[in-house]
């Protein structure tokens, strides 16, 4: 006698067929885009006059089911079937899902690291407020990841996805990478470059020594520079995430965890995150190497 399917079966064996039939309707699309322009303008005329009809349709009977009691969960539990939750979204009556929003956030990114050998990954979505992401290739340990995150990574989520209040990273270890010497340029970030603000020159790169800090005032901004035990350098407005408070008198361990003089706040210099408190992190500023002049540039106003 034959064992019947759990649920989990059933949910797998209905999205598999999902995927196929999409996957033939899309077949049937790419034969039309042969045909010649009059026949493939009355064909869609045709989809979308009946995608009018199940749109209006579906819409009644959503609005008929709402005002029923119990109505609002029923919709709910009907829209997490695959099947119906994709005909919803193809006619447009239903948002799309957090992770579908945070996914095409991500790929809006995903050029700009792409073009520098990077990439990022959605590792887990945490509801209702909480991402957590990898990044990829070159980006994995580059030491400009921390200005990859703030500056393009997490602002894509945040404007595609208010409701995101912590974007957590995991895996960021540095990478191998050759060491910074004089004429050698260091990584940039993708979206340091065609900035608004302009390069400006801040130090030496002999003047600063490898896991050691060093504070600079560039034009009017207080600014931490950390040289990491591979050579590569990290620009940080000096600053504690914590309350503001200058931190290079602080200590330096040998991995690069700085330890604040004032709270004992510690950071990762290496991604400007905080270990204390991962909420917060150092502002990061961009950096790059023009023949042993370390040269830095403001992200925002």
């Amino acid at each position: 006698m034959a064992t019947s399917p759990v649920p989990e079966d059933i949910e797998s064996r209905e999205a598999d067929t999902l995927t196929e039939d999409i996957a033939r309707l899309g077949s049937l699309e790419k034969i039309i885009q042969g045909w010649d322009e009059t026949q493939q303008r009355t064909v869609l005329a045709l989809r979308n006059g009946w995608e009018a009809i199940y749109r209006e349709c579906l819409r009644r009977l959503i609005r008929t089911v709402q005002n029923a009691p119990q109505g609002a969960t029923g919709l709910r539990e009907a829209a997490a079937d695959p099947y119906v939750y994709a005909v919803l979204r193809t006619l447009s009556l239903v948002r799309p899902s957090l992770q579908e929003r945070i996914e095409a956030a991500l790929d809006s990114v995903r050029p700009g690291l792409e073009g520098h050998g990077g990439n990022v990954e959605l590792v887990e979505l945490r509801p209702p407020d909480t991402v957590v992401l990898r990044l990829l290739g070159s980006c994995h340990g580059c030491p400009s990841s921390s200005l990859t995150l703030s500056e393009g990574v997490e602002k894509a989520i945040r404007e595609a996805c208010p409701e995101i209040c912590h974007i957590e990273t995991v895996g960021r270890q540095h990478a191998a990478t050759a060491p910074i010497g004089e004429g050698t340029e260091q990584r940039i970030s993708p979206f340091a470059i065609g900035g608004r603000h302009p390069w400006l020159p801040a130090l030496r790169l002999e003047d600063l020594p490898r896991n050691s800090l060093l504070a600079r005032e560039v034009l009017s901004d207080a600014l931490l520079f950390w040289r990491d035990p591979e050579g590569d350098v990290h620009c940080y407005r000096n600053a504690c995430a914590h309350l503001g408070m200058p931190l290079d008198e602080g200590e330096i361990d040998p991995v690069g965890v700085l330890t604040c003089p004032h709270h004992g706040f510690q950071f990762a210099l290496e991604s400007g995150e905080c270990l204390t408190i991962p909420e917060i992190q150092l502002e990061p500023w961009a950096v790059r190497m023009v023949d042993g002049e370390i040269q830095v540039r403001r992200n925002h106003d």
